[in-house]
């Protein structure tokens, strides 16, 4: 019998223990989360089976799932280093170049991990077992005992190293976080924003959705991530420079811009 310690109980770590206890009711999920509230939340809730808020159960686990937020990873790792020297190790991160690093640093040969999926509420309350389901997984590599409770859970592995990871998601993921902020700012910022957020519905919905995420877990993302952070949104901008130039000559091209995006979307909306 299978044990996995889930570090982190917040909406990745609860939800992907969720989703293994329906998938896999012969694994013992235990779990670890600093805020004590959290924790009996997970025991009540039969999240987990045994939890406490310190790193005592990874001492248990044959396999641990590192779940916490990036500014916490550092002395995570250091811990399930101490405590679970030589267990299998993964993570849920959002970034891969650094974290590899720090678990490299405490002799941990992390078998890095970011699920493509996420919701913009945060904490135990929003756990879902179906989340991963359907979702890219990817994976810095091919570890048998990760990625079978990957499929467990219903997502797709995908291997990539992780300097190309980080560099694609910046544009995915990371980027998109920003402009939704920027966006909500720029309108929030006006004089006529209390006037317009009355107006507000889907379009400002959908482009406001990511800005509503965890502010903590993106600093930490954007700090580990800045350099192809910045070149993502450096092509962004040159792409708004260019819808501003058509907008602003009148140019009736401009219309070719809203095309080419459409078609891009609904070829990668059908997976091609």
């Amino acid at each position: 019998m299978t044990t996995v310690a889930v570090v982190g109980l917040g909406l990745m770590g609860s939800s992907f223990a969720l989703a293994l206890k329906r998938a896999r009711p012969d694994v013992v999920l235990v779990g670890s989360d600093p805020n004590p509230v959290v924790v009996r939340k997970a025991l009540e809730r039969d999240v987990i089976s045994t939890a406490n808020t310190d790193l005592s159960p990874v001492e248990m686990a044959d396999l641990v799932m590192v779940a916490a937020p990036i500014n916490a990873l550092r002395e995570v790792f250091a811990q399930v280093a101490f405590r679970a020297p030589g267990r299998t190790v993964s993570d849920m991160a959002s970034t891969k170049a650094a974290v590899v690093e720090w678990a490299a640093a405490e002799g941990i040969d992390l078998v890095g991990g970011h699920p493509m999926c996420g919701k913009e509420q945060s904490g135990i309350d929003a756990a879902d077992a179906t989340m991963f389901e359907g979702a890219p997984w990817v994976l810095t590599r091919d570890e048998p005992a990760v990625v079978d409770l990957v499929k467990a859970v219903g997502a797709h592995p995908v291997l990539l190293d992780p300097i190309e990871h980080d560099r694609l998601v910046a544009g995915v993921s990371h980027a998109a976080f920003l402009l939704s902020v920027g966006y909500v700012l720029a309108l929030a910022h006006a004089k006529d924003w209390p006037e317009a957020s009355r107006l507000a519905a889907g379009g400002f919905r959908d482009m406001s959705r990511l800005a509503a995420g965890d502010p903590d877990m993106y600093a930490g993302v954007v700090r580990t991530n800045r350099a192809s952070i910045l070149e993502a949104l450096d092509l962004v901008r040159k792409e708004l420079d260019r819808l501003h130039r058509h907008l602003e000559a009148d140019d009736p091209r401009l219309v070719e811009l809203f095309e080419e995006a459409r078609d891009v979307r609904e070829r990668w909306a059908k997976g091609s």
